[in-house]
């Protein structure tokens, strides 16, 4: 599959139905070419299904109606795009993705930790001990 695909699928992921519809088909005509009528795509077909096989997709239906068009692609291809499409949450996502819920109870205090000795190194590399 065209990395510009990908690339699409995965900027996309927060934005409207309709950009994700426009900037798809835009970059997969601009990969396959230009949309194909339905007759064209039925006196076609194998050499359709050859090229979405080798990761080029193929659109069918009229651009000026994007919501109309189909797009023929591998299932191999659209695996990859459910990859693409999943692997780049947000920190929020993942931790809603968790079941994480925040702590809605009352204040938490926290006290100032203990005083700590120095560390000391226990050699250096001419064997002599040396406080930090």
């Amino acid at each position: 599959m065209d990395a510009r695909i990908l690339r699409q699928v995965q900027a996309r992921r927060n934005v409207s139905r309709q950009d994700i519809t426009d900037g798809l088909v835009e970059t997969i005509v601009q990969i396959g070419g230009d949309p194909l009528t339905v007759r064209k795509a039925k006196d076609e077909l194998s050499a359709v299904l050859g090229k979405a096989r080798n990761g080029v997709p193929q659109v069918i239906g009229n651009i000026k109606k994007a919501d109309d068009m189909a797009v023929v692609i591998s299932v191999k291809d659209l695996a990859e795009l459910v990859t693409a499409a999943r692997q780049h949450e947000t920190f929020g996502e993942a931790l809603d993705a968790i079941g994480f819920k925040p702590y809605s109870g009352g204040r938490i205090i926290v006290g100032q930790g203990r005083k700590r000795e120095r560390l000391q190194r226990s050699s250096n590399p001419s064997g002599a001990k040396m406080a930090l």
